[in-house]
């Protein structure tokens, strides 16, 4: 199993999860911070919201036009479907809406609704998943040139070739993926390398520790970790610094195998354990930045193993 949930993107001078919108006495919240996650921002305001979950009411036409009018700005919705499939959704303020799938392939096993053919356009011998992957492809150069319209109203060139791209890959291996590629093809400047992640904002680690964009988090790294195979691996890397990272590794024998270096050899440590909690809580610590998880366990140095002889 993968993650499921909502991304949510659009541009505000202030924190999406601070907006009014977000305050429905309706929606009960205990712990916002566990609810949200802050991806990193994008330059001119542009800001991209996951949320653990969905959105509440489950009504993505809903939020796009109160989003919409909070801000002020082209709105997309992502929806996840356990990091299978993306169903994706966009609206401006001028009223161009339109909506696609991710991974249109994995869409049909998830038997999304399509439009039925007449007798006429169904090919004979056809079964119905066939059917259904022909037309989300068919679909993709109008969804291609909505968007790009979306983009535009954003004040962004998309490039249209890139769009048609992105609305016929397989998922690899997270649908999430797709959903940034897609922002990327709009037009819109990468994430700023100067700013952090708010989430990891001065990290004690070390300066400049973030987590890369692909990183699990949150519901996702828990069910990454709990759903590895025996033999299976994860890997967390460091995005300020290749000789950062975290891992984990299910050994054959059902206990978890867990090492984190910090830049050099002589800091590469290893230990073992048969608590997935204890993995996750460890995995989620260092990616925000944090360095108190380590006390939960006892660590070998492992550094000389790596050294030259």
């Amino acid at each position: 199993m993968g993650s499921s949930g909502d991304f949510v993107l659009a541009r505000s001078d202030s924190s999406l999860p601070g907006l009014p919108v977000f305050d429905d006495p309706e929606w009960c919240v205990e712990e916002q911070a566990d609810y949200f996650h802050e991806c990193p921002p994008r330059p001119g305001g542009w800001q991209t919201l996951q949320v653990n979950d969905y959105l509440p009411e489950n009504d993505d036409d809903r939020w796009l036009h109160r989003l919409v009018t909070a801000t002020g700005s082209p709105v997309m919705i992502a929806s996840v479907m356990d990091s299978d499939v993306c169903h994706v959704r966009g609206l401006t303020p001028s009223g161009v809406a339109w909506s696609t799938f991710l991974d249109p392939v994995m869409a049909a096993d998830y038997g999304v609704s399509v439009p039925s053919p007449s007798e006429d356009e169904a090919p004979p011998g056809r079964t119905g998943k066939e059917e259904r992957v022909r037309r989300l492809l068919a679909d993709v150069p109008e969804a291609a040139e909505q968007i790009a319209v979306w983009a535009a109203e954003a004040g962004f060139t998309a490039d249209r070739e890139a769009l048609r791209t992105v609305l016929t890959k397989r998922a690899d291996p997270f649908a999430e993926d797709l959903f940034f590629e897609l922002v990327d093809a709009c037009g819109l400047p990468p994430a700023d390398p100067d700013r952090e992640d708010p989430a990891v904002s001065d990290p004690p680690a070390h300066p400049g520790h973030r987590p890369e964009r692909n990183c699990p988090r949150g519901a996702r790294l828990e069910a990454t970790v709990l759903n590895l195979p025996r033999d299976g691996h994860l890997v967390l890397q460091c995005a300020a610094d290749p000789d950062c990272y975290a891992q984990v590794w299910l050994r054959p024998d059902g206990t978890y195998q867990l090492e984190y270096r910090d830049r050099s050899p002589a800091e590469h440590y290893q230990t073992r354990t048969l608590s997935a909690d204890k993995v996750i809580a460890a995995l989620t610590g260092w990616t925000a930045g944090e360095v108190t998880w380590q006390q939960a366990f006892q660590w070998n140095p492992i550094g000389s193993w790596f050294s030259d002889s």
